[in-house]
């Protein structure tokens, strides 16, 4: 799918350094330097290729968005309702395709089974007004485990509106082709 100048997909074996190094780049940039060295290393222990191959064989799943044929934002999805790492590329920001992601990554998880009561996020400091346009809330204050310091946030979804377009009356349709055409 082309959006936002992005064209969004599931990643590919043997794209995991590539997506790991995009990770890499944005954290380095906006949220280690606010975590201690611990914080660091134990973020790196997560967020390396090998680590996100072999959870990709597992219960999670994770969306790329290309753009110029580089990497340009990733969403990792766990267990069908939490957000283990969501980002864009300096370059991409404010573009809509963080936004996109956790679109693309939503439908998924309803089209993979029964949708859950909510998506979960540890969010950093850096991303929580992103989060918070997508209607996530807070649930507690500020935690650092291992140095990792994230904000758990949940965005609660309502039973059968879940991010799907109004169905338009025949009516709709047929007024927006007729413009369509003039």
């Amino acid at each position: 799918m082309n959006k936002n100048g992005a064209v969004y997909r599931p990643a590919r074996p043997g794209e995991e350094t590539a997506v790991s190094n995009l990770v890499a780049r944005s954290f380095n940039e906006f949220i280690a330097p606010g975590f201690s060295e611990e914080g660091i290393d134990e973020f790196f222990k997560y967020a390396n290729p090998r680590s996100l191959a072999k959870r990709s064989e597992d219960s999670h799943f994770v969306l790329v968005a290309e753009a110029d044929g580089e990497i340009a934002g990733m969403i990792e999805i766990r267990e069908l309702k939490h957000i283990s790492m969501l980002f864009v590329d300096k370059a991409h920001h404010r573009k809509g395709i963080g936004k996109e992601l956790f679109r693309l990554a939503l439908e998924r998880i309803i089209s993979e089974g029964s949708p859950p009561g909510r998506v979960t996020v540890h969010s950093s400091r850096f991303a929580v007004p992103f989060y918070e346009s997508l209607g996530f809330t807070k649930t507690s204050e500020e935690k650092i485990i291992y140095g990792v310091i994230h904000i758990p946030m949940a965005l609660t979804l309502p039973e059968g509106r879940i991010l799907r377009r109004e169905h338009s009356t025949n009516e709709e349709i047929d007024s927006r082709r007729d413009k369509s055409t003039v």
